[in-house]
């Protein structure tokens, strides 16, 4: 944060909101995915003037992975026109999936397991 009296610089990760009807390029889960918006802006006494460098990201909170998405489609998820987000929309920023984490109910398991002793499905697909 740049702050000079009642002037500023700030950068802001604000959560917009979540979608059921995107499915997860990791995990395959189509639950908790979330659209997050990233942006800077100048301010006047932490009043927003001018934002720039807006960014959309869509996150999975299964997986812990992060997927950018094209500023135009971001904008009209914020608006809630129902748009039909594609593989191809989203590039795979961080993928912190974690492979002790099973695909289908999120149970942790230990590394020695081929299955999941929660649900029985196979741990890795």
């Amino acid at each position: 944060m740049f702050f000079i009296g009642i002037l500023g610089v700030d950068n802001k990760t604000k959560d917009i909101k979540d979608l059921d009807n995107l499915n997860c390029k990791i995990c395959d889960s189509n639950k908790d995915m979330k659209l997050i918006k990233n942006y800077s802006y100048f301010h006047i006494f932490f009043i927003p003037i001018i934002k720039w460098n807006v960014n959309y990201y869509i996150s999975c909170s299964k997986c812990n992975s992060i997927f950018k998405l094209k500023e135009e489609k971001g904008k009209l998820l914020e608006r809630g026109d129902n748009i039909e987000i594609t593989y191809w929309d989203l590039e795979e920023i961080s993928n912190n999936h974690n492979k002790n984490i099973c695909n289908n109910c999120g149970a942790k398991i230990e590394d020695n397991y081929t299955y999941c002793p929660f649900c029985g499905e196979r741990k890795y697909k």
